[in-house]
């Protein structure tokens, strides 16, 4: 692996030829230790970098998809813990819960993004919204899942909050096939 002092400094000071090189290196090698792992369950892909979700059993791909995942875009509010990147988070995780026609819960971060109130109580109705999710939500961490989308069109894209769009049908499938417990990747 590319130590990780000289990584960030290329990517982070380097001209852009070496941080794009620091990248392609660092996607390689994920990509190299996701192989290494000898799974015995299906589990999901999420490749942030071409915006494309797979279910994969060994080798062999069940489903791909295109997905909308992270933008890395920062947003600051008026006060100093109202900061926020709106990237994917990269790692191994694990399917941790699936809901069927989920409830949005807006956090802080909408209300400062669209200039609305912050509601005080965390139960104020203007918190809560359903069917901007999808039918369907695959929980990989506390407040990041898959989950559906109502703009189709920015599938592909690096748009999101963190959480990772697919289309309806897409949802369904992996909704049904995927059980609570399997592995994802993400990278």
């Amino acid at each position: 692996m590319l130590p990780v002092a000289l990584f960030f400094f290329a990517l982070l000071w380097g001209p852009p030829a070496a941080r794009a090189s620091a990248l392609w290196l660092e996607h390689q090698q994920l990509v190299q230790a996701v192989e290494r792992h000898d799974i015995a369950t299906p589990y999901i892909v999420i490749n942030t970098q071409d915006n494309l979700i797979l279910l994969r059993e060994g080798e062999q791909v069940l489903r791909q998809a295109a997905c909308a995942t992270g933008s890395g875009r920062k947003l600051e509010g008026a006060k100093r813990w109202h900061r926020w990147t709106f990237d994917t988070p990269k790692g191994r995780f694990a399917i941790r819960r699936k809901v069927a026609d989920p409830l949005w819960t807006r956090p802080t971060w909408y209300f400062i993004e669209n200039d609305e109130e912050i509601p005080i109580f965390a139960e104020d109705p203007r918190r809560f919204q359903r069917g901007v999710l999808g039918a369907y939500a695959l929980y990989f961490l506390k407040d990041f899942m898959i989950h559906g989308t109502l703009f189709e069109i920015n599938l592909g894209k690096s748009i999101t909050h963190g959480c990772v769009r697919v289309g309806s049908e897409d949802l369904e499938y992996l909704y049904e096939a995927v059980e609570i417990g399997w592995p994802v990747f993400i990278y």
